[in-house]
């Protein structure tokens, strides 16, 4: 069974457009990864006359992992290498993972709390779902 993450992109401006780039950018780089599939998260319907069938979230995305969860600090890892680039060219971003009932939000804060705190969430996360290989190296 594949297991779900959730990520959620917070920025401190609201430029749209530029938020669109930047969240397609993290699903390529994403996409590069072994995961089974990366897709905008959905918003639910669309109100009645319009053409599509659901809106989509700007700023989430939704990528299936095999079920052994082993690609999940790969993922964190590519999602934190974006944000460090994101913030780099557009202001303060902040990134919210979660599986389940377990949350990572990756911040300004320095890098060894942010090992220390990705490093506890993938412990949570490995537990929660009796994965292997998800721990420390």
């Amino acid at each position: 069974m594949a297991e779900r993450l959730r990520i959620e992109v917070q920025r401190s401006d609201t430029d749209i457009e530029s938020l669109l780039r930047e969240v397609d950018t993290l699903r390529l780089d994403l996409l590069e990864l072994d995961v089974e599939n990366v897709e905008r998260a959905e918003a639910g319907p669309v109100p009645p006359g319009s053409r599509a069938g659901t809106l989509e979230l700007a700023n989430e995305l939704l990528v299936t992992l095999p079920a052994a969860v082993a690609l999940l600090r790969e993922v964190v890892s590519v999602v934190g290498d974006w944000r460090n680039r994101a913030t780099s060219a557009s202001g303060a971003v902040d990134v919210t993972l979660k599986i389940g009932d377990n949350r990572l939000v990756l911040t300004g804060v320095d890098a060894a709390e942010q090992r220390r705190l990705t490093d506890a969430w993938l412990l949570a996360v490995s537990a929660h779902s009796g994965a292997e290989g998800v721990g420390g190296d």
